[in-house]
């Protein structure tokens, strides 16, 4: 008994200039997506300052923030550099929480000197919702907003206080 084995064969086919041209064209939509998203993480520079003429920033470390028995705490920083982007030392920098928030938060020490260009304060709240933050250099303000939330409850937590009950058939127990 002889056996055939038919097989297919495929033309190859060579790219042609129009599939070149697309091939460059989403390379260079990818490219400029990266580079877009990396700018628009970084912060946003103020300025210039009346007074000396200097541009800064503000950013918040972490955000947002989970409210703990203790409170909850993350790092406010101001940048400050000239007009030949170099860090300015001993421009002070006013911290302060918007007056609403006086009794609920507080940044500290409130009154920070730049060293190396970075001036930095320790923001703290003490009750859940979105807190306004302002810096000040030179009477020229900057502002960010630093949400505050009740933290997801642990597994423990859902299960002790409240989380739909689970079907017997699912739980295992070992005694």
């Amino acid at each position: 008994m002889v056996q055939l084995q038919v097989g297919t064969c495929e033309r190859v086919r060579r790219s042609s200039a129009r599939d070149t041209i697309l091939w460059d064209i989403v390379l260079t939509l990818l490219g400029l997506g990266l580079a877009c998203g990396i700018t628009a993480c970084a912060p946003k520079l103020v300025g210039p300052t009346n007074a000396s003429g200097y541009f800064f920033s503000l950013q918040v470390s972490d955000l947002p923030l989970d409210l703990r028995p203790t409170g909850a705490e993350t790092e406010v920083i101001v940048r400050v550099q000239d007009a030949r982007v170099q860090p300015v030392d001993g421009v002070p920098v006013i911290f302060e929480v918007e007056p609403g928030w006086a009794q609920h938060a507080s940044v500290s020490p409130s009154q920070v000197t730049t060293r190396g260009g970075m001036a930095r304060t320790v923001f703290t709240a003490r009750l859940t919702g979105i807190v306004h933050v302002t810096a000040r250099v030179d009477n020229t303000t900057a502002q960010a907003k630093i949400i505050v939330q009740s933290p997801k409850p642990s597994r423990d937590e859902q299960l002790r206080y409240g989380a739909p009950a689970i079907p017997r058939n699912l739980l295992t127990c070992c005694n």
